[in-house]
């Protein structure tokens, strides 16, 4: 039987965390967006079905900080979901949010956004 070279060995580490979890492919607000006005919703796409366990917004705008746990639609494995929280107008938004891939890994992330307006 023959061996492995290191090399087709690393190449096969990197295809296990590829298909092993289910990353967060796109945002809107996508992360570093600057907005003249408080968005309707935040749409977040995975790679794969994930089931989004925890989402946090944190605004701040100038020295006041708060950070509002957002209601999450379905507990359901998606692809999409949209989110509807309460926004606090003008200010930097920071969403931090917690799934299960559909393997069971946790997966996390962060993006932000800035609204300039209102």
């Amino acid at each position: 039987m023959k061996s492995l070279t290191p090399t087709t060995l690393a190449m096969l580490a990197m295809l296990v965390p590829a298909t092993a979890h289910s990353p967060l492919e796109t945002s809107v607000p996508a992360d570093g967006d600057e907005l003249t006005a408080v968005p309707e919703a935040i749409d977040m796409t995975f790679a794969a079905p994930a089931r989004v366990m925890k989402v946090e917004m944190i605004h701040t705008n100038g020295d006041a900080s708060h950070t509002v746990t957002v209601d999450i639609p379905t507990r359901d494995e998606i692809e999409t979901i949209s989110l509807t929280p309460d926004f606090m107008g003008a200010g930097a938004y920071q969403v931090d949010w917690r799934a299960l891939s559909e393997d069971g890994h946790v997966i996390t992330g962060t993006f932000s956004f800035t609204v300039t307006g209102e």
